[in-house]
């Protein structure tokens, strides 16, 4: 009986919970902010947060074709700091209960963190194996 173990990268997206957000990256290299809502055994389910839209990951991190192409892949679990990791909880709200202008506009910190989260993310990735 041969026993695989996981790769570093399963190990690491093994910790990942409802709640928490990471850095997905679609095939076209678009960079997308994830909130995570359900994890079991099987994948990770997470919404991007400004679209809504859904995405079912294997627990490699990475789905499988898309409707309409492409694909996505998690690089990067890193833990937000709690004061940013709130501002992506509100965006996602607003987000998703938004109905017609003005429920959609900014504030001044969901501007700055939509422009800089992504470095922050990036200084922190997977391993890719």
């Amino acid at each position: 009986m041969r026993i695989v173990m996981p790769s570093n990268r399963e190990q690491a997206l093994s910790a990942v919970r409802p709640g928490d957000v990471v850095l997905g990256v679609g095939a076209g290299g678009q960079d997308k902010l994830l909130l995570v809502y359900a994890v079991d055994k099987n994948g990770i389910r997470a919404r991007h947060v400004t679209t809504q839209t859904t995405f079912e990951f294997h627990r490699d991190g990475r789905t499988g074709p898309l409707d309409g192409g492409g694909h996505c892949a998690i690089v990067s679990i890193a833990r937000l700091p709690p004061e940013q990791h709130e501002i992506v909880i509100g965006l996602d709200r607003k987000m998703r209960m938004g109905r017609e202008h003005p429920d959609f506009v900014l504030s001044k910190a969901e501007i700055e963190f939509l422009l800089t989260y992504d470095r922050f993310f990036k200084t922190h990735p997977l391993p890719d194996n």
